[in-house]
């Protein structure tokens, strides 16, 4: 008997370890530990029971990107993946940002997950956008880029926290599918991780530019080497065309080669062509992708 429910209070754990499982099967190129963890993204889950365990995930974010979709997201423990559960699952997921007063999903499914693409068509989705996760192969140069005028490179500070946050939700404001970054997101991707926070200032000391390079070595990339990835690499509209994006991207592979990575990975809404042509220029190729 399968059904969905409310995750309980001692079950964060067995959560946690169906969405990083399923993820590594489906897509290896996200990032360590599924990419984020779910109760700190979600604002909405439910569990898949099936014989008294969890073999199932939704999780949904309640909160509308501008064309007023809300994402959400779906796991299934490798060893459970039949077609009446994958359904039950998207179904799920619908039912939910329903509930949570939504009026459109959009459902992030890796392009090698076939069990979720089968059901989410079955319910009417259809891909519009194409995320793309893109590996630096250790070979690769570290690439050069020469000084930006005006623009000076540090770590981030103590106490600054807040003030990055607010740089890079209005840095990303008017992408596709962007809503606001919350300050729990950052704290836990700052985590052991803040020295590769790297910001781009005006003489004025205002941020207008960040990458954030994390080197994770417990952990692998999907070609073996230590887990390494740049994140949140932004800069202020007011100051696109001038080589900072190069100019931070280059520093934040420089960073995490130097702490020892060798084989780095990124992900990028493929259909934006800028940052993506950036990414391609350097050596970055596309490794796997999801639909959405």
């Amino acid at each position: 008997m399968a059904r969905l429910r409310a995750a309980g209070p001692d079950e964060a754990d067995a959560v946690q370890a169906v969405w990083e499982s399923s993820n590594a099967e489906d897509d290896p190129a996200s990032w360590s530990r599924g990419g984020w963890s779910v109760i700190g993204w979600a604002t909405h889950t439910r569990v898949l029971e099936v014989d008294h365990r969890v073999v199932g995930v939704v999780a949904v974010r309640a909160e509308p990107a501008p064309d007023q979709a809300m994402p959400a997201r779906v796991a299934l423990d490798i060893s459970t993946r039949q077609p009446r559960l994958a359904q039950k699952l998207v179904r799920g997921a619908v039912e939910l940002i329903r509930e949570a007063g939504g009026v459109r999903v959009r459902l992030f499914v890796p392009s090698r997950a076939e069990w979720t693409q089968t059901a989410a068509r079955a319910a009417g989705f259809e891909p519009v956008r194409m995320v793309a996760h893109m590996l630096l192969p250790a070979s690769a140069p570290t690439p050069q880029a020469g000084p930006v005028a005006g623009l000076h490179l540090r770590p981030i500070r103590p106490g600054e926290d807040r003030r990055v946050l607010a740089a890079l939700n209005r840095n990303w404001a008017g992408t596709w599918n962007f809503v606001s970054i919350p300050y729990e997101m950052l704290k836990e991707d700052l985590e052991g991780q803040r020295e590769g926070m790297l910001l781009g200032l005006d003489d004025a000391d205002q941020i207008i530019a960040t990458c954030h390079a994390v080197y994770a070595p417990s952990g692998q990339n999907p070609d073996g080497n230590p887990r390494a990835w740049i994140s949140n690499l932004t800069v202020d509209p007011g100051h696109r065309e001038r080589g900072i994006a190069r100019f931070m991207l280059a520093a934040g592979i420089a960073h995490l080669r130097e702490r020892g990575a060798s084989s780095i990975t990124l992900g990028v809404d493929a259909n934006n062509p800028a940052p993506f042509r950036l990414y391609q220029s350097v050596g970055f190729q596309i490794s796997t992708s999801t639909e959405a």
